[in-house]
């Protein structure tokens, strides 16, 4: 008996050292709570009021409900508010009771004051009520998560799904009955699970019965103490039966407010006579609904809310719909029970079911349910490798915005700190999806910094890893990157190792980057790497090829015929002897050893070429200036002297003569040494005199000249002797003087016309020097002949009439004409 009283003592004692360490009005949970904002509420007429909070001990997010005596008290009777406190302290005690993922988790059991409840849960968002438009209770503020609340069409179908698989976990395995399902006691949390909670209705089989006792909705008792009466079914109500099926209806009704903008097809308003109305009507009410739930829900959903609880399913029954088979609804599913898990699953889940369905899944979703578990695995002692590909797959499918504010705290977190090499390997393989994410002024602080740590370290599989991913995020290095941190890094790793593996992911690393390095890096750098090495092994010497190769495709590279000349095939060319080469590696080696020679021979010819052209163009250019220096110095000299020359000269050069077109005419003749002969002679006697001008032989009559001028070919006036054609078309001319072959026949014909008639025969005029030409007469012919002296063919006249001589050739009928010319001078 002393020992019971001193226990009571000490308990007394305990409770005012409580009292006055946590304060009148203050509830003791916030000694391990730091409560936040009111932003919820649910239960019961929505008597728990939400608030964020923070646990003091390791500063997890969390929320605490906290129930207010005083809202009781206003009932005026007292044990109706004891009734209440009692209805409270149950359903805590049974979410401490049961542990399912699809049921709220208390984080922190009951804390009672004497002027309030509390208890701490996973952090939440609001109530199903509070999301659906039930804003009772709740702050005239409210967040911006509850106020603009919209479901996606995956989140209603997963959350019915939880709430339905919660109803399965305790008719079947803990063989409990609910007693309220309703909007007020499903809590929605911050990665948007739908939790069963508000069980304070809840009752236990008994002897293995599935029959509870009904206890009917009455105006008599406080609403507070009472399940939801619009949802609460017929024959609970009606019949004063209470059975499993009775939550499914309840379910179903919840379905129908979900799709119905959160109003019960019931609103009996608190009125149990028009609850009976209401039930007699509901078949016609739910066909006003029916067409804005999913097609797959409507029929299982009528057969929910019927009367007759045969047609109803149980809650196993209703899972299996084919509704629910969804592998997002799975994979999910699969999550929300994580630690009921063997590790060899999760890791299958993560590395190949998780990854094959996130592409499927709404980013809502994916970031708010889905990221949240990954994150947790990041934050683990020992973060383990299965969870990185699921990682990168969430990364891949978000947007770089999304990234920045929802993904990059974790991804740079991870980067950050220690890990195994198993994960740094990981997340080194596919660090191209997370640097393409990554605003550029982070890279360079949180991503390549796990990039150069691993080429420090002393594992192999961490170096090669970390030499192929910097081929492959190339295009996100910028030049000082590259300059200062990874290709002295490259070259480093290559020197030092030991294994070819390492070596050719070094030299593979190079090849890569020299599309990022400047001209000046590749060859002041590059190349003299290239050229020292002197390895053996064929596969070090092929990359080297390829690299030198690649160099010569394009000429940003820098790889000029000089450096070939002088660095490359130097360093090559003591691997043409070797004997560990195959035959392909040799061919290899000889066709880039070709190729470099053909670029050396090119640039070689195309500078001679270059050359040449230059110094054509010097002397082009200089004689050029030097007769344009003459030419101007001429006409200058004849402008300063302003002599009847100049101006003679110029009228000249503006007008010309027919005989000066013919002469031009003439100059296209082919060259001979008597054409030239004759040409000169032409422009002689054609040229005006400065002083004297002769008047021309076609301006005088035949009767004017005497007979031994009619056919002279000196022209009057003491100018230089020329020649010129002497016109003959006077009839009267004497038929026994013949016509003296004239020099004009040495050329060409320019045009024919019958001049003159001798002998009774037509004759034809040849005005210029020139080829023959052959008139379109019926009677012409061509006729040939041979020098008889040395056998080749003469120079050819036409014959025009059978009674014309034939034309002597060039030498001989000059000669005659200078010879009859003197002869009949004499005369």
């Amino acid at each position: 008996m002393c020992n019971f009283s001193a226990l009571c003592h000490s308990m007394e004692v305990f409770s005012m050292i409580k009292n006055t360490l946590v304060g009148d009005g203050a509830n003791p949970i916030t000694q391990h709570f730091e409560i936040g904002n009111h932003v919820a509420s649910a239960g019961p007429e929505m008597v728990w009021k939400i608030y964020d909070a923070v646990r003091k001990d390791d500063r997890s997010a969390a929320s605490v409900f906290i129930f207010d005596k005083k809202v009781a008290d206003k009932l005026h009777k007292p044990k109706r508010g004891a009734a209440v406190a009692e209805i409270l302290r149950k359903e805590v005690k049974n979410l401490e009771r049961f542990s399912h993922p699809q049921v709220l988790e208390l984080i922190h059991p009951m804390e009672e004051s004497y002027d309030s409840l509390a208890f701490a849960s996973e952090p939440v968002i609001a109530s199903l009520a509070n999301l659906l438009g039930n804003h009772e209770r709740m702050p005239p503020n409210l967040p911006p998560e509850i106020k603009d609340h919209h479901f996606l069409d995956l989140e209603v179908k997963y959350g019915v799904f939880q709430v339905t698989d919660a109803l399965s976990y305790l008719h079947g395995t803990e063989q409990c009955l609910h007693g309220n399902i309703c909007p007020q006691s499903v809590i929605v949390t911050k990665r948007g699970a739908w939790k069963l909670a508000g069980i304070g209705f809840l009752q236990v089989a008994r002897d293995g019965k599935d029959s509870f006792v009904a206890v009917p909705w009455t105006s008599k008792s406080s609403k507070m103490v009472q399940p939801d009466l619009d949802f609460i079914a017929p024959e609970i109500q009606l019949d004063r039966r209470c059975t499993y099926l009775s939550d499914m209806f309840s379910l179903g009704m919840l379905q129908c407010a979900i799709y119905n903008g959160g109003h019960s097809l019931i609103e009996c308003m608190h009125n149990p006579g028009n609850y009976v109305k209401k039930i007699q009507e509901l078949n016609y009410i739910f066909g006003t609904v029916a067409d804005r739930l999913p097609l797959a829900l409507v029929e299982p959903v009528e057969k929910m809310i019927n009367r007759d609880i045969r047609y109803r399913p149980t809650a196993q029954l209703f899972a299996l719909l084919k509704y629910f088979n969804d592998p997002v609804i799975s994979s999910l599913q699969f999550l929300d029970s994580l630690q009921h898990k063997e590790t060899a699953e999760i890791s299958h889940f993560y590395t190949h079911t998780l990854v094959e369905t996130i592409p499927k899944i709404p980013k809502k979703v994916l970031y708010q349910h889905v990221f949240p578990y990954i994150q947790d695995e990041l934050e683990s002692t020992e973060v383990p490798t299965y969870c990185i590909p699921a990682l990168i797959a969430v990364v891949m499918q978000s947007s770089h915005d999304d990234y920045r504010k929802k993904l990059a705290p974790a991804v740079n977190k991870l980067l950050g700190i220690s890990k195994s090499m198993k994960v740094t390997i990981a997340l080194l393989e596919r660090l191209e999806i997370i640097m393409a994410k990554t605003p550029k002024e982070e890279m360079r602080t949180e991503v390549l910094p796990l990039v150069y740590n691993t080429m420090d370290s002393t594992s192999v599989q961490g170096q090669e890893a970390a030499l192929n991913t910097i081929g492959a995020i190339t295009q996100h290095l910028d030049d000082d990157a590259i300059k200062k941190m990874i290709l002295p890094r490259t070259k480093t790793l290559f020197k030092n190792s030991k294994t070819t593996k390492v070596k050719m992911c070094a030299l593979v690393c190079i090849d890569r980057l020299l599309d990022k390095m400047e001209k000046s890096i590749i060859t002041e750098d590059v190349v003299p790497f290239l050229t020292e090495i002197a390895s053996d092994d064929p596969e070090i010497l092929m990359a080297i090829i390829g690299i030198f190769r690649h160099m010569m495709h394009e000429k940003k590279y820098g790889l000029t015929f000089t450096l070939i000349a002088t660095q490359v095939m130097p360093s090559l060319l003591p691997h043409t002897v070797s004997a560990v080469l195959n035959t392909e590696e040799f061919s290899i080696l000889v066709d880039l050893l070709r190729d470099m020679l053909d670029v050396i021979e090119v640039h070689r010819r195309k500078s001679k070429t270059e050359a040449m052209h230059h110094e054509e163009g010097h002397f082009r250019n200089l004689n050029m200036k030097i007769h344009r220096h003459h030419s101007a110095a001429h006409i200058e000299s004849m402008k300063r002297g302003g002599s009847r020359e100049f101006r003679e000269h110029a009228a000249a050069r503006q007008f010309l003569s027919v005989d000066q077109v013919q002469q031009q005419k003439s100059r296209t003749a082919p060259s001979t040494p008597e054409l030239k002969l004759h040409q000169k002679t032409m422009a002689n006697a054609v040229s005006p005199t400065p002083k004297r001008r002769a008047p021309s032989i076609h301006a005088l009559g035949p009767k004017d000249l005497p007979i031994h001028k009619q056919f002279s070919l000196v022209p009057e006036g003491p100018s230089i002797p020329g020649i010129n054609l002497i016109p003959d078309d006077n009839g009267a001319t004497s038929p026994s003087i013949p016509r003296r072959l004239s020099t004009q026949s040495l050329g060409r014909a320019v045009s024919h016309q019958t001049l003159s008639v001798a002998n009774g025969e037509a004759r034809l005029r040849r005005h210029s020097a020139g080829p023959a030409g052959v008139p379109p007469h019926e009677t012409c012919k061509r006729t040939f002949s041979l020098d008889r002296k040395e056998n080749r063919p003469m120079a050819i006249l036409d014959t025009f009439t059978p009674t014309l001589p034939r034309r002597q050739s060039n030498f001989s009928s000059l000669t005659g004409s200078v010879m009859q010319l003197f002869s009949s001078g004499k005369t």
